[in-house]
């Protein structure tokens, strides 16, 4: 689901992030959160850079991974945090570690 058809009004870049996380988690299905696995310094890093929008390739060129490598990591934390997206994990990222 994304935020952006619950909300035509509003583009992108009119939200802080925060914001947008809301938005996103008043349509999430998921009313509590999921237990939280321990997640590594780098995937914390990753899903960083992941919630900037940044793209695979360019997170792999910033850290000197193989594309493979990136998309495993990511993977690793969709699940770590228990998320059901890409987007969803880079929102419970930035609310649990800033």
């Amino acid at each position: 689901m994304s935020v952006y058809p619950a909300v035509p009004a509003v583009s992108r870049i009119d939200l802080a992030p925060d914001a947008v996380c809301e938005v996103y988690e008043l349509g999430s299905r998921r009313r509590t959160p999921a237990a939280v696995r321990e997640l590594t310094t780098r995937q914390v890093a990753i899903g960083r850079m992941m919630s900037t929008g940044a793209k695979d390739a360019a997170i792999a060129r910033e850290f000197g991974l193989s594309l493979r490598t990136v998309r495993s990591e990511i993977s690793a934390l969709i699940s770590g945090l228990g998320a059901k997206s890409r987007f969803q994990a880079g929102c419970l990222l930035v609310r649990r570690f800033g």
